[in-house]
């Protein structure tokens, strides 16, 4: 759609399912790694010059030129660059602490949670293929997955359960601060 306009860029991909741990390079004209999982035609990822790693070991169990990755089998993906970070939301949204648990992997970072009157509203909110989640950290202790840290991840929803901390503070209104550097949008 848009992204017809932008120029091809790589976007060497680390792409996280149960068993595997896949690294390879998307090229693709879309500005932001979400709108690329979120494409609703798409159902796999071309990846170029992959490496496919089982969980745990980081066997490398083979690699390719060109590999096809489907979207269902996927828990979560994330840049292996730094993604220049869109300073714009679509729609404003609230940072709130969570934990994501996608078995065998556990996820700590912020959701983005639209503003609702209540905090279970917007978590019921909370939409789209993959959702992204800032200031990560992943890690899978039962199968020897050490910590990783990343700006920010991309979950499979329709894998992930997401669980916010006791006493999550909530404030439904966006209030705006006419402070520098504060704008949500």
């Amino acid at each position: 759609m848009f992204g017809s306009f932008n120029p091809v860029t790589p976007w060497p991909l680390t792409v996280v399912t149960t068993h595997l741990i896949i690294q390879g390079t998307l090229n693709t004209r879309l500005q932001r790694l979400t709108d690329v999982l979120n494409e609703p035609s798409a159902d796999h990822l071309i990846l170029s010059e992959t490496t496919f790693m089982e969980v745990g070991s980081r066997r490398v169990l083979a690699g390719s030129a060109l590999a096809q990755v489907q979207l269902n089998d996927v828990l979560f993906v994330h840049a292996n660059i730094e993604a220049e970070s869109g300073t714009q939301l679509r729609t404003p949204k609230r940072p709130i602490k969570a934990t994501m648990l996608m078995a065998p992997f556990t996820i700590e970072g912020e959701i983005h949670l639209p503003y609702e009157s209540e905090l279970q509203a917007a978590l019921d909110g909370l939409s789209g293929r993959f959702v992204p989640v800032t200031n990560a950290r992943y890690w899978a202790y039962a199968v020897a997955e050490s910590p990783n840290y990343v700006d920010m991840l991309a979950v499979n929803h329709n894998r992930c359960h997401f669980a916010l901390p006791a006493g999550t503070a909530w404030q439904g209104e966006l209030v705006l601060n006419d402070e520098p550097g504060s704008n949500p949008w």
